[in-house]
């Protein structure tokens, strides 16, 4: 677990016994990577050019432009670049899922409370169960995991209002996530205006060398507890 700090006026209020701050769970979220994600992008296995990129041995330093015969492409299209751990020309793509929360409708603790002001709401615990990553080649496919909170319909996290929650580790199974200073204040900020809906975003970075093609499903499941003090 996680154990959060309290700051300032809020250490008043610290402590489970305290009628001014209250815990809660916020609903499971389910994030799924798989080859029908509307994101995943598919290409030919003869689109990708099976070719150095990097290092001494490297044919080009382009992958969009391979060297003649070769004739080049649009990456755009077909998202090819190099990859950093063999150095040769790969599909390269991100997914991402947003979730949208509610917490005055997901909570009844929340709900029970709607009126009241909040002076601040922190994340004790941030947990990821991952289930799908036995799957070899998806395994090898899915370089990182990250996690986002935002407003409603942020879309992506290149959206200026995202900020990133925590690294997910790839591991099977369930581990708990470190959250920074900065995390928990904007899990804070959107917490003490619990009626109104924001979003977790989940983006997953995908390298997907020649010739291969995943074709199995991850399944990311995050689960939090808050503490919220009046």
């Amino acid at each position: 677990m996680v154990v959060v700090a309290c700051f300032g006026q809020v250490c008043a209020g610290c402590g489970q016994d305290n009628p001014d701050d209250f815990d809660f769970a916020l609903r499971s979220l389910n994030f799924e990577v798989s080859n029908a994600s509307p994101q995943w992008r598919q290409a030919p296995v003869s689109i990708v050019p099976n070719m150095v990129c990097a290092g001494p041995l490297a044919l080009v330093t382009d992958c969009c432009s391979p060297p003649p015969p070769a004739a080049p492409f649009d990456c755009q299209q077909y998202p090819v670049a190099c990859d950093p751990v063999d150095n040769f020309c790969a599909l390269t793509f991100d997914v991402e899922q947003e979730i949208r929360v509610n917490l005055v409708a997901d909570v009844p603790e929340l709900a029970a409370a709607d009126g009241r002001v909040f002076s601040a709401v922190w994340l004790t615990s941030l947990g990821a169960t991952v289930k799908g990553l036995d799957d070899l080649p998806m395994r090898s496919a899915i370089r990182s995991a990250r996690l986002y909170v935002g407003p409603a319909g942020m879309g992506s996290s290149s959206n200026p209002a995202a900020t990133l929650l925590a690294q997910v580790s790839l591991t099977e199974g369930t581990s708990q996530l470190s959250l920074g200073d900065d995390a928990q204040q904007a899990f804070s900020a959107f917490g003490r205006d619990y009626r109104a809906p924001f979003s977790f975003l989940l983006s997953t970075h995908l390298v997907i060398p020649n010739g291969t093609s995943p074709d199995a499903k991850v399944t990311f499941v995050i689960e939090a507890r808050a503490e919220a003090w009046y």
